[in-house]
């Protein structure tokens, strides 16, 4: 499973995850089961290097026999005009939006990749500054056997909060109440028709705001690692396997200092991997 979450605010859009993935096989009764959750995964993503494009990933980690994160490399070699049989997706960068990005996204992911039978849910958030834009942007592309939809423009006029996975701890902190809470009003005696209503207008009564327009890029990551954090421990001491896990990584974006990691796992020591200066 995973938790990954976007931050935006005035000048600034953060992305964070965690790095487990979860293997599951089928047991000779028919029933799905957990045999692995390995926490080195990668759910984050530079669609362009240095520039301010990035993706974050959550659901199925790997698809055609590839990984996410290998695919992404092959998408952003596209993107770059390093694909010479695909020299025009490469991104102009006096006109470049994320509205095309998040649509070849989509094209590469489901149209060339995904395969509906035996695939999972697969979901991407393309996110980032368009060419000579002061506002960053989100759009969000959902995928499975049922097809795959034009990518969805979040509302980015106003600081958000985006989070996938495993919701139920940013429900909480977020909302102020928990997504069960409709069915406990139910049993509470609330009618059915009635609790979405009644959840929602208790939700606005208890939860608080934790974005602002003007929060300097420092507390917006702080944030971001705040939520996923809390996601780890609170999957760690509620009952079933810890799914949420392992380090956790960052990525901030701004418009003039382009696509940053402020957490990253390294797999390669830097003191095994020196680059050597060719004169």
């Amino acid at each position: 499973m995973t938790i990954t979450v976007a931050v935006s605010v005035l000048d600034s859009l953060v992305f964070a995850s965690d790095s487990a993935t979860t293997q599951q096989a089928t047991t000779p009764d028919g029933r799905s089961d957990t045999i692995n959750i390995w926490n080195s995964a990668n759910k984050i993503f530079n669609l362009r290097k240095t520039w301010p494009v990035g993706a974050m990933t959550w659901g199925q980690a790997a698809m055609n026999n590839r990984s996410i994160p290998t695919l992404a490399k092959e998408l952003r070699s596209r993107l770059s005009g390093e694909d010479e049989g695909h020299r025009d997706w490469a991104l102009d960068p006096e006109a470049y939006t994320i509205r095309q990005v998040a649509e070849r996204a989509r094209e590469f992911f489901h149209g060339e990749h995904y395969q509906k039978d035996g695939q999972g849910p697969l979901g991407f958030a393309v996110g980032g500054y368009s060419a000579g834009s002061d506002a960053a942007e989100l759009f969000l592309i959902r995928m499975n056997e049922d097809g795959c939809e034009d990518p969805q423009p979040l509302d980015s006029s106003q600081p958000f909060i985006f989070w996938e996975g495993q919701p139920e701890a940013i429900n909480r902190l977020v909302y102020g109440v928990s997504a069960r809470l409709p069915a406990a009003l139910v049993q509470l005696g609330v009618p059915q028709e009635q609790a979405p209503a009644y959840a929602q207008q208790i939700g606005q009564m208890t939860g608080l705001p934790l974005t602002f327009p003007g929060m300097p890029i420092g507390e917006v990551i702080d944030l971001a690692h705040f939520l996923v954090d809390a996601t780890i421990k609170f999957v760690r001491f509620t009952p079933g396997h810890p799914t949420v896990g392992g380090p956790i990584e960052i990525a901030a974006m701004t418009r003039h200092e382009g696509f940053k990691w402020i957490r990253r796992k390294h797999h390669y020591p830097q003191d095994l991997n020196v680059e050597v200066m060719l004169p």
